[in-house]
């Protein structure tokens, strides 16, 4: 497992975790995630810049559905829980993205102390497929950090920071799978 902290010039910090899970671990992971039922439905994250939305293939996950996906039952979860403090489970989705999405900088909630959580469930993803998750300052003018696609990854980090998907490109193979939890 590998850690990195980014402090951004908000004050803020961005926490990467890399192998975390392994591959069978993972296998399982999107095995669960492809036999779940998606639909498309309202994408919320044009509202901060554009205050329209477009549509996304998703699906929002019951607490239920949360606890037997079974992230926080996983012996590494610690690793994330250390992070999250008493923060609890509140909400949590998957998308499926193919490269025609329209996706714009938007914050995950707006409740002070809450955390979002965002996982790279892919068992494989080459990097000229583009698919990165941008971080901006509140103030929309700079890049605070532009995490690639990495199978597997974790990054959490304060649901009010602006954040958008870059959209897979047309040579991706795969859906671009995000989990995207909230906690606070």
């Amino acid at each position: 497992m590998k850690e990195e902290i980014i402090n951004t010039s908000d004050g803020l910090e961005i926490v990467v975790i890399d192998d975390l899970f392994n591959f069978n671990d993972r296998t399982l992971m999107m095995n669960t995630i492809y036999q779940s039922q998606f639909s498309f439905a309202t994408s919320w994250d044009s509202q901060v810049t554009d205050f329209k939305s477009a549509s996304t293939l998703g699906n929002q996950w019951s607490k239920e559905y949360w606890d037997s996906f079974g992230l926080e039952r996983h012996p590494n979860w610690k690793h994330v829980q250390k992070h999250l403090g008493e923060r609890k489970h509140q909400r949590a989705w998957c998308n499926l993205h193919t490269g025609r999405e329209l996706y714009r900088y938007h914050a995950d909630h707006i409740e002070p102390n809450s955390m979002s959580m965002l996982f790279y469930p892919n068992l494989k993803w080459d990097p000229d497929w583009d698919g990165q998750t941008i971080f901006k300052s509140k103030d929309l003018t700079k890049i605070e950090y532009c995490s690639e696609y990495v199978p597997g990854r974790i990054v959490l980090f304060n649901s009010r920071m602006p954040h958008k998907a870059v959209h897979p490109n047309y040579e991706a193979v795969a859906f671009r799978a995000i989990i995207n939890a909230v906690f606070f």
